[in-house]
């Protein structure tokens, strides 16, 4: 017997297609969905709810840099870096819909980011941002 669900390949040529490639369950999209949706998107409840909690960590953001004095400086750098981690990735996966497309989004997204972070450490370290020289 014979696997229903894949699809044999067809050939239009010399030039294959990716999709022929992948499984039958990643080259249709499922009922309600876009295409490379693995997900639903959120509600519109859903996307206010996030804009509630980024508001409400921008507005602790604001209140942890008026502690200058009271707490090291350098506590308040990695609140700071943390809660902006945080706000990075409700917006990334939510609004920019990392988290209802292909996994294969998500990667070359990822892999995007860890780039430009390493370059933006390279330039800083031919800077001697780091060091004090």
């Amino acid at each position: 017997m014979t696997d229903t669900t894949e699809v044999e390949p067809k050939h239009e040529g010399p030039v294959e297609r990716f999709e022929e490639h992948l499984p039958a369950r990643d080259r249709h999209a499922a009922p309600g969905l876009l295409p490379g949706e693995v997900s639903k998107h959120p509600t519109p409840v859903q996307y206010v709810a996030i804009a509630v909690v980024l508001v409400v960590i921008t507005a602790v953001e604001i209140a942890t840099s008026y502690l200058e004095g009271d707490i090291p400086n350098g506590l308040i750098t990695v609140l700071l870096l943390c809660m902006a981690a945080v706000k990075f990735f409700l917006v990334a996966s939510w609004y920019m819909h990392l988290r209802t497309d292909r996994p294969m989004f998500r990667r070359f997204f990822i892999m995007g980011t860890i780039a430009a972070i390493g370059l933006y450490c390279v330039v800083l370290l031919s800077l001697h941002a780091f060091l004090k020289i």
